[in-house]
């Protein structure tokens, strides 16, 4: 009996290691890729804000330039206060936002809840967005063929 409590007791720990390697390396993974998202996002700087609330008073479309990324891997930004009082908005709701930037061959969309933070400043609030989902687009331009070369596929297209 000593050995199969032995045995079982061996399997839980191996499975314990194991719990723990792959929770590590989750972990690492996820730090990659928001290291990687930041550096992305930080090369790009400027975005468009999108909120996707079902309320009828919702927050217009804002271009945003200066964003930080927290340690949690939320991406905080100012908007222009609005007209409105700010109790009439949701004060959390989905957004959206699309990096861009002139020139640059690629471009980050993010997906995720955005909070409205009051800081009683005069002029604009806080947005603190929590990613969801993010989508790394790249629209590196593909090398042209010469003309000789998209003849030939064109000719060989009409008869094939």
């Amino acid at each position: 009996m000593p050995i199969v409590f032995y045995s079982s007791f061996a399997n839980e720990n191996k499975n314990l290691i194991f719990t723990q390697i792959l929770k590590t390396m989750t972990t690492v993974s996820q730090e990659l890729e928001l290291g990687i998202l930041k550096s992305k996002i930080m090369e790009l700087r400027s975005a468009l804000f999108f909120t996707e609330s079902a309320s009828i008073l919702k927050l217009p479309t804002h271009v945003i330039s200066d964003v930080e990324i927290n340690e949690e891997g939320q991406i905080c930004f100012a908007i222009p206060r609005p007209v409105q009082a700010l109790e009439a908005f949701e004060q959390e709701m989905p957004a959206k936002l699309d990096f861009f930037k002139k020139g640059k061959d690629f471009f980050v969309k993010v997906a995720g809840k955005a909070q409205l933070i009051d800081n009683n400043e005069e002029k604009v609030i806080r947005v603190k967005v929590t990613i969801q989902k993010t989508e790394f687009v790249d629209n590196t331009p593909k090398p042209s063929q010469n003309w000789l070369q998209s003849s030939r596929s064109q000719l060989s297209s009409w008869f094939f």
